[in-house]
């Protein structure tokens, strides 16, 4: 898994994993949710992908079952 650290609504900073990895996901929890319920591309936020497995593990992160789905950018929501 690559460190992950998210900005929460509140400005807390949440982080997972060894923050030594060379492989990081940065940015905005929203984001990150929306991404991984498949409601928004990646391309479509501000969100920070550094290293070949972190951007292999975003690719295929969901919250639920089935297989992993990209809508294409633009074509779901959008933050304002």
């Amino acid at each position: 898994m690559p460190f992950l650290q998210l900005t929460a609504p509140s400005g807390d900073v949440w982080t997972w994993g060894d923050s030594s990895e060379t492989s990081k996901i940065s940015g905005d929890a929203a984001e990150f949710a929306q991404v991984v319920t498949q409601t928004r591309n990646i391309a479509d936020t501000a969100l920070v992908v550094v290293g070949e497995e972190a951007q292999r593990w975003m690719s295929v992160a969901q919250c639920f079952a089935g297989p992993s789905e990209s809508p294409a950018p633009g074509t779901r929501f959008r933050h304002a």
